[in-house]
């Protein structure tokens, strides 16, 4: 459990299985976090399995309603002489809680408890549509920069390839930098 001023991450139950189809099944949601979205409770089971896994967090409110996620995934690599810990963040939120600052307070958290639990990570990733400038803030806003723009396979209406700006955000830079000075 990760505690912040407005909201709290914490691991999905099954019981916010209603909040979860609240937001899966909106449609800007799903566009712009890059995910199919849910048209039933059926869909919304699954969406809750993905989110079953110790890398990923529902964000609750202090009443306890589950407004969104934000999820870690571990990068592969081909290079056996790949040097940096890598992992990808995907997020999304329930569009009636946008512009609230929600996410760039749990993407904030998640960064320092990463840094205080996984000191083996060593870069976060973040790949977000060149249309999303509110997810691109987010990045922004929690010290991510860019270091690319590519096409890769994402859900809208069908999977197809779409344009994204890659970020980045180094986290052990910070402490180097404080090191030499």
């Amino acid at each position: 459990m990760i505690k912040g001023k407005q909201i709290l991450l914490r691991h999905v139950q099954f019981s916010d299985i209603d909040d979860l189809y609240e937001y899966s099944s909106q449609k800007d949601v799903a566009r712009s976090a890059g995910f199919i979205q849910s048209g039933n409770y059926l869909s919304a089971k699954d969406f809750y399995a993905e989110l079953d896994n110790e890398l990923a967090w529902v964000i609750a409110l202090e009443n306890g309603k589950v407004i969104g996620n934000v999820c870690l995934y571990e990068q592969e690599f081909d290079d056996t002489e790949q040097i940096e810990k890598r992992v990808a963040v995907g997020y999304a939120l329930n569009n009636k809680y946008w512009n609230k600052g929600y996410m760039s307070e749990a993407l904030r958290r998640l960064i320092e408890w990463i840094k205080k639990n996984h000191k083996s990570i060593e870069v976060i990733e973040g790949y977000v549509s060149v249309q999303n400038i509110a997810s691109q803030r987010v990045l922004e806003k929690a010290g991510f920069v860019v270091s690319a723009i590519m096409e890769i396979p994402y859900f809208d209406e069908q999977l197809m390839k779409k344009k994204v700006i890659a970020y980045e955000k180094k986290l052990r830079e910070e402490e180097i930098e404080d090191a030499t000075n």
